[in-house]
């Protein structure tokens, strides 16, 4: 499968495991996760991913560099992300002394006042670097703005982290006062 045929197929398999299932006609358990092999029969039920097997899914999983999906014997989740309502059962972690949040420069003063929060996800998302923020603050502003989390002083007044990906940690939400506007 070539490169631009794999990201097509791992943006639909997000749509289907984080938002959307009934697009292709299954049920996620209450953690999120379904057969790799009735995945894969669903998606092929659509006219233009016919020809879309269990390997082609399972080659999706090996290559995605975020860590997008979670493969636990023969059934698949993603791992973040999730705007319904699937118990992922993630255990907190004390997250290093920074992380960092990309968003356009629309919501700026909001999180001035408001920090951080979910929107229409499950979590708030954020980067281990600058770079990483940057490439999320891109999907939603030309000019992104980075925010640099103080995310272990966070942790010490009982803000929830861990770890979704490898360039991915996750919050229930980020109070103003520990948000550097860079």
């Amino acid at each position: 499968m070539d490169l631009r045929t794999r990201i097509k197929l791992s943006k639909f398999m997000s749509l289907i495991l984080r938002h959307r299932p009934e697009v292709v006609g299954i049920k996620l358990d209450e953690q999120g996760f379904v057969e790799v092999s009735t995945l894969a029969r669903a998606i092929s039920k659509k006219e233009s991913w016919r020809w879309v097997h269990v390997e082609d899914i399972l080659e999706v999983i090996k290559t995605d560099e975020k860590g997008r999906f979670e493969l636990k014997g023969d059934r698949i989740r993603a791992c973040y992300g999730h705007s319904m309502d699937v118990d992922l059962e993630y255990e907190a972690i004390e997250p290093p002394e920074f992380l960092y949040h990309g968003t356009s420069n629309f919501n700026i003063e909001k999180i001035k006042m408001e920090g951080l929060k979910p929107m229409r996800r499950k979590y708030v998302h954020l980067s281990p670097d600058t770079e990483t923020a940057m490439e999320v603050g891109l999907r939603h502003d030309k000019k992104p703005i980075i925010l640099k989390i103080e995310a272990r002083k966070a942790f010490k007044h009982g803000i929830f982290f861990t770890r979704a990906g490898p360039r991915t940690y996750l919050s229930s939400s980020i109070p103003p006062e520990f948000i550097i506007f860079l």
